[in-house]
């Protein structure tokens, strides 16, 4: 998977994505839906061409996850949904899942309160070095990005605000982190939680 910075024109898009789950699980292909969310208004957006950029980014991102954690993401209370769904955007993005685990993991695991803004930019800087596709961002992109990845961390409930950055212990249910781990997404439940499980 290559680093992205596509998620600069993206929401966490929740709704959308539970909203989208009966066409997926009926197995409609992108193109059909994208087609269905103009005609039917499904993500009550007006641009035509937002509207099936969102149809394309919720499909990826169900695309990456297990039948199981889609009827859970479905099924489930609000609190797991938003879980399972930012689970699901680490694992369709990679600089995405590289920011959660060496910054968002990392501050868990060193027991820091907040997330703290110096780590977030050496976290870019470092990657401006060690990656030709990131050093091709724009500044601008970069910004947004940081901007996106932070607002995701909120609209997940792993962050109190944008201001203090506050970290925010998730409750993730014993089945839940029992599927996880048996379905092969641990490492984003460790990424998660800060806990390393065998």
């Amino acid at each position: 998977m290559k680093y992205s910075a596509g998620m600069v024109s993206c929401l966490f898009w929740l709704n959308e994505a539970i909203n989208t789950i009966p066409y997926y699980l009926d197995k409609v292909s992108v193109t059909d839906m994208k087609n269905i969310a103009v005609s039917q208004n499904l993500y009550q957006v007006r641009a035509e061409d937002r509207c099936r950029r969102i149809a394309g980014v919720v499909y990826k991102r169900l695309n990456v996850l297990t039948l199981e954690l889609i009827i859970e993401l479905r099924n489930s209370d609000i609190n797991t949904a938003k879980i399972v769904h930012l689970i699901s955007i680490m694992k369709s993005d990679l600089l995405f899942f590289e920011f959660m685990n060496l910054v968002f993991k990392k501050s868990l695991q060193l027991g820091k309160k907040n997330l703290d803004d110096a780590d977030i930019k050496n976290f870019f800087d470092e990657k401006i070095a060690q990656s030709s596709e990131v050093a091709n961002f724009s500044e601008s992109a970069i910004y947004k990005l940081k901007q996106t990845y932070v607002k995701f961390l909120i609209e997940s409930g792993l962050v109190e605000n944008a201001q203090s950055k506050k970290i925010l212990t998730p409750y993730i249910d014993y089945r839940l982190q029992e599927l996880l781990k048996q379905t092969g997404y641990g490492i984003y439940l460790s990424t998660i939680t800060g806990i390393d499980y065998e």
